[in-house]
């Protein structure tokens, strides 16, 4: 039998949603803390969606073309108050 058989359940009106994501958070998380469980989530969401960030600009960086990075000038930033 396979783990996605094996974690599904069936209820009286057919199947039903298996309970494996919820199980696991609450292995992870301290449901009796709901801010902190809440903000450990949100930190490890956030550390995520930074790295896929990364990952698409190194991968867009490297399909681009050459030529095109080198001819930019290094321009130093603004300040957007002194502006």
């Amino acid at each position: 039998m396979s783990a996605a058989t094996q974690s599904a359940s069936y209820g009286a009106n057919g199947f039903t949603e298996p309970t494996e994501a919820r199980d696991h958070f609450a292995r992870q998380f301290d449901l009796a803390n709901p801010e902190e469980a809440r903000d450990s989530y949100q930190r490890i969401m956030h550390q995520h969606t930074r790295q896929q960030f990364e990952m698409a600009t190194e991968s867009s960086r490297r399909r681009s073309s050459g030529a095109t990075v080198a001819s930019l000038k290094n321009e130093p930033s603004v300040d957007s108050t002194a502006s």
